[in-house]
């Protein structure tokens, strides 16, 4: 990282009021952090000077008259950020400029399960030279997996890829020398939906990632919650003995019995056909009663997941990214109803994601923004 984006703490305390304010005077600012204004002025110099920020014209003034305050913007145009969600079947690329703008998406679909075959794709499409018509260019990456990433940025479990390179991380910076953080999935949807609660009475959230697995991003007194070694969130994992098959008394991990994929799997086994996502919304608009009913299930199984979650954890709220029920809002309300059968005493929030289909990268965004800046609790406006 050039020398001109290594900033000091007061800077740093300047630069957060600036990105979590649209448009904010230094007046403004100096109340905030209880800095002289003269303080202010001369750390918004440093941060003009080294391009970071942009005075965007003036407000209104007071009451009382008396000259307007300049106001002041983060200068998009400083830099821009790669996000990457690795998904079953595809890759999908979010650039992001220096103020979490989105610049643009592109997809690419996976042909096999190697990471090898990943990287090269990355290095055949990520062209690092590109500036996009910015300062600097590219300032760092962003790497969402459904599996698990111990504290050092270790790829403990990646189930859906094959990964013969432990070293996927530094491969990717080998080729785009700028720093690269690496996330699982759900705890970038958790960072990405406590960035917009940031201001609000909101400290413990779980944001519930329902696809082909199940996992949950954890945020507690506003900060994520890892676990010791990167596991915390793996509930798709936790063990039932509820039957799939008749006569069947084994113990199953739960996203194989409830996930959005064993819903569809299982529809697919009792139609004899094999659905589309998009056929299977199709079906139960239409009706057909063996959707209807695993639908039923599944929405009875979602509650007590759930209710457990909120027994264990007692969040002020919990955020569900699932495709499916942002097709089908209807299955969040009956969720709602099941729920208040099992949890009457415990009024929390349950919603559906905010951006259910860019959470993530714009959680791996707001990440890679915080590792680069060493600033925590950016708040992110784009929803």
């Amino acid at each position: 990282m050039e020398n001109n984006f290594i900033i000091n703490e007061n800077e740093k305390r300047v630069l957060k009021q600036i990105f979590n304010n649209s448009n904010i005077s230094r007046t403004q600012i100096s109340k905030n952090l209880e800095l002289n204004k003269a303080t202010i002025s001369n750390i918004l110099n440093n941060l003009k000077h080294k391009r970071l920020v942009n005075e965007v014209g003036e407000g209104n003034s007071t009451k009382s008259g008396g000259r307007k305050p300049i106001l002041l913007e983060i200068n998009q145009k400083y830099g821009y950020y790669i996000s990457m969600d690795l998904t079953y079947d595809s890759v999908e690329l979010m650039y992001n400029y220096f103020d979490a703008t989105i610049l643009k998406q592109d997809s690419y679909e996976l042909k096999d399960k190697n990471v090898s075959s990943i990287l090269q794709i990355l290095e055949s499409n990520i062209n690092v030279s590109e500036r996009y018509d910015t300062l600097h260019g590219l300032l760092g990456i962003s790497i969402s997996i459904h599996g698990i990433v111990d504290d050092e940025q270790n790829i403990i479990n990646l189930p859906f890829h094959k990964n013969k390179r432990s070293t996927f991380t530094d491969e990717l910076k080998s080729f785009t020398n700028v720093p690269v953080v690496i996330e699982n999935e759900a705890n970038l949807s958790a960072l990405y939906e406590k960035s917009l609660y940031i201001n609000s009475n909101i400290n413990n959230l779980i944001t519930l990632s329902i696809h082909k697995g199940i996992g949950a991003g954890i945020i507690i007194n506003k900060k994520l919650y890892r676990g010791s070694n990167g596991e915390a969130g793996e509930i798709g994992k936790t063990l039932v003995s509820e039957s799939i098959n008749d006569n069947d008394n084994k113990y199953y991990k739960i996203e194989d019995i409830c996930s959005q994929d064993a819903l569809i799997q299982k529809i697919n086994n009792r139609l004899g056909v094999t659905l589309t996502f998009t056929e299977l919304i199709q079906y139960y608009n239409e009706g057909n009663s063996i959707v209807a009913r695993e639908i039923e299930q599944f929405i009875n199984k979602m509650a007590v997941l759930i209710h457990n979650l909120n027994t264990q954890f007692n969040p002020d709220a919990i955020y569900i990214n699932c495709p499916l029920i942002n097709e089908l809002p209807n299955i969040l309300d009956e969720i709602k109803k099941q729920f208040s059968y099992f949890s009457q005493a415990s009024p929390i929030q349950i919603h559906l994601t905010t951006n259910v289909k860019q959470a993530t990268l714009l959680g791996g965004t707001l990440a890679i923004m915080q590792k680069t800046l060493n600033i925590n609790n950016i708040q992110m406006n784009i929803k």
